[in-house]
């Protein structure tokens, strides 16, 4: 039986101030943690054991998940003292993972395809190590993939400092999408409580042995790196769960909504969540558990995280409003196409204040700040 090892050891730098109370990891896409949702792929795959490699505030995550009754799913844990980069990481596992293949994802990346196709691949194919492979125009962000077309071999893995566009143009190409199926054998490639990295280290080796594949999946998948890419990413997957499932809009049934409120499709709205009059909701948001939106409020564009307070009057557009905000009255929160306006944690947003994203980047406030007026942005 497959099992499977979950890498969510990152410190999530880019995401800051997003991720400076919780691991990367746990950030939520459509209203699940992201590495939840990785989870609930693998057990669909017919996975049940399940290792968890934490580092920064690994605590919080194991809080979280425990022992994975709750998922219906067997998860232990693996902590690293010290950087042992992707390779070591799993070889810290190596003990959990002996004897059958297992996956390895990269815990911040969202996905939604189906498993099991890899697993019938693997076993057709053979090698050691296969790797999830997806087309995107712009190859130089990621590892690249120099493959065999018949064979599906890999026959050179470039990390993306090594990759030189051709005549200096991107083209599209198969990239690493961090998502990967081994044999244990790949374990004895790896040194013991030693740094090392997957990528850098191990990839070129079993390309130079011809015994790495890699198998294009069709379905979602998006790097979630910056914050703009956080909100694309909830939006593309709540879109591609919404044609799975035939619906114009993924609403929870205790949801307590005034009648003269407007839904635009596509929308997520979690568990009890209450929507007072004449408000409009959507198109493109996505709101969490336990949130209350006062009367005459309109949002759209945006992620709004749980425990939210958003008082009567105000506008949200192209923002991520993280967990426990409160957003008073004749509040504007406007983000300009990949500039955001960027709340964290238990912020509070004073009345009538107005936040608009300048053309060239975005407006971020730290966790558990007062925004009394414009000029204190200018300081963060």
């Amino acid at each position: 039986m497959t099992k499977g090892i979950i890498l969510s050891g990152g410190w999530g730098t880019r995401l800051r101030p997003l991720t400076c109370t919780i691991p990367k990891t746990l950030i939520p896409i459509v209203n699940k943690p992201v590495i939840e949702r990785q989870i609930l792929l693998l057990k669909a795959a017919g996975v049940k054991d399940i290792v968890l490699a934490v580092s920064v505030m690994g605590d919080i995550l194991q809080n979280y998940f425990k022992n994975g009754e709750k998922f219906g799913i067997n998860i232990q844990y693996t902590e690293e003292k010290s950087p042992m980069g992707t390779a070591g990481a799993v070889k810290l596992a190596g003990d959990l993972l002996q004897e059958e293949n297992f996956f390895m994802l990269n815990g911040d990346v969202i996905l939604n395809f189906d498993f099991t196709q890899m697993i019938k691949f693997h076993d057709q194919y053979k090698g050691i190590g296969l790797i999830a492979s997806k087309i995107v125009e712009d190859p130089s962000r990621y590892g690249v993939l120099i493959t065999e077309e018949k064979s599906n071999k890999i026959l050179k893995f470039l990390e993306k400092s090594e990759y030189t566009p051709p005549e200096g143009k991107d083209v599209p190409m198969p990239i690493n999408a961090g998502v990967y199926l081994f044999e244990p054998e790949v374990l004895s490639y790896v040194e013991p409580m030693k740094k090392v990295s997957i990528e850098r280290e191990i990839f070129p080796k079993l390309a130079n042995e011809g015994k790495l594949y890699h198998y294009a999946i069709s379905g979602v998948w998006k790097d979630v790196g910056k914050p703009e890419e956080l909100l694309e990413g909830n939006i593309l997957l709540l879109n591609d769960i919404l044609k799975n499932i035939d619906k114009k809009n993924l609403i929870d049934d205790t949801l307590d909504i005034e009648g003269k409120a407007l839904i635009y499709p596509p929308v997520a709205i979690g568990e009890n969540v209450v929507i007072r009059k004449n408000c409009k909701i959507g198109p493109n948001a996505i709101i969490g558990n336990n949130v209350y939106i006062d009367s005459n409020t309109e949002v759209k564009d945006s992620l709004i995280y749980n425990e939210a307070y958003i008082n009567k009057n105000v506008k949200i557009e192209n923002a991520i409003i993280s967990d426990n905000c409160v957003i008073h009255d004749r509040v504007e929160l406007k983000g300009n196409g990949q500039n955001l306006i960027i709340l964290a944690s238990f912020v509070e947003v004073l009345e009538n204040i107005k936040l608009v994203a300048p053309p060239n980047n975005s407006i971020t406030v730290c966790h558990h700040e007062i925004v009394r007026e414009w000029k204190e942005l200018n300081k963060l």
